[in-house]
């Protein structure tokens, strides 16, 4: 009887201290923007193989894209539970009454450049040449015509040239393009190979105050599943807080699903980290927020009527709450206090 009784008090403790086990996975559809993903990009994937998302009870599936655009109309569309894109789609879907909220950032700040050839010296000669863009209103297409802007051009200006984010660096190589906007590892391994490529401008300079990127989900799924989005974000705090922990893990796993050089992720890595591009709280201040949606407005993106305010665009409860559970907001360093 004693013995019986033994078993039953270690199966019930095991249970109980495991809940995790014990539980099924839920299912999330994950909308990640690029194929493959840039080293900016890869929180995610490295929630996934780090654990983060199990730890939550979350099975996730990547659906990939090309762009953030087109995830966005993948949110809208149905079958993504949350999905990645930079801040532009977002801000104008929240415009027009898409249905859907921004839960969170895998990277508030801009860390890309406008890469040129080399005979293009100043904003001024982006006039007549070819810019390789995504689609107009993507990420991209959105930053040419804020660097265009600085020096009175528009988009009637020069010539866009539809191109994958994959294929912006052959673009430059080959000539077939003569600007673009690059991450921080395209550019480097675009100015490896080409080394007459300048950079026209480091988008944070002009745009200091830009949203970069976004993680959204519909609002009828919000409400219906609240606690689930909790723990995706929970996961995805904590995730980003282990990577300037662990150098080393981040680019092997960054290495693996970027397929690059693991020497150019390691400078990539470097240079993002010293940032602080990767947000260790909301990442989401509604001064940033509030700037970037009236920059759309100037760049006409958006009419001004449709501006939304922060609370339409934005439901900042869900990360506050998954912050709460990753243990609270981290002060202490300078490029997040």
């Amino acid at each position: 009887m004693k013995r019986a009784f033994f078993v039953a008090s270690l199966v019930w403790l095991w249970l109980w201290i495991s809940p995790a086990e014990g539980q099924t996975k839920r299912k999330v559809v994950f909308g990640v923007p690029v194929t493959p993903p840039n080293v900016v990009h890869i929180p995610p994937y490295v929630a996934k193989d780090m654990g983060f998302f199990a730890e939550n009870n979350i099975d996730a599936e990547f659906v990939t894209f090309e762009g953030g655009t087109q995830t966005l109309r993948g949110s809208v569309a149905g079958g993504l539970d949350i999905t990645g894109t930079s801040s532009d789609p977002a801000i104008i879907a929240a415009a027009r009454g898409a249905g859907t909220k921004v839960l969170g950032t895998y990277s508030h700040k801009l860390s890309q450049s406008m890469l040129v050839q080399g005979d293009i010296k100043s904003c001024k000669d982006l006039k007549g040449r070819k810019i390789g863009i995504q689609e107009v209103g993507g990420f991209n297409e959105v930053m040419s015509r804020a660097v265009m802007a600085t020096c009175g051009l528009t988009p009637k200006d020069v010539q866009y040239v539809n191109v994958s984010t994959k294929g912006r660096v052959p673009g430059l190589l080959t000539n077939q393009i003569d600007a673009s906007v690059l991450h921080v590892d395209q550019a480097l391994v675009a100015k490896k190979k080409k080394p007459d490529l300048n950079i026209l401008v480091n988008l944070w300079e002009p745009l200091p105050k830009w949203l970069y990127a976004t993680y959204i989900a519909p609002e009828k799924e919000i409400a219906g599943n609240r606690q689930l989005y909790v723990d995706i974000m929970s996961a995805l705090v904590k995730t980003n807080r282990f990577m300037y922990k662990d150098k080393a893990k981040a680019v092997e796993i960054a290495a693996k699903y970027t397929q690059q050089d693991p020497e150019v992720v390691a400078q990539t890595y470097d240079i993002l980290a010293a940032a602080g591009a990767w947000p260790v709280n909301d990442g989401l201040p509604r001064e940033m927020v509030e700037w970037t949606i009236n920059r759309q407005v100037e760049l006409g993106t958006i009419k001004a009527e449709e501006k939304p305010s922060y609370e339409k665009l934005i439901d900042l409860s869900v990360v506050q709450a998954a912050l709460s559970k990753a243990g609270g907001r981290l002060t202490g360093d300078k490029r997040w206090d």
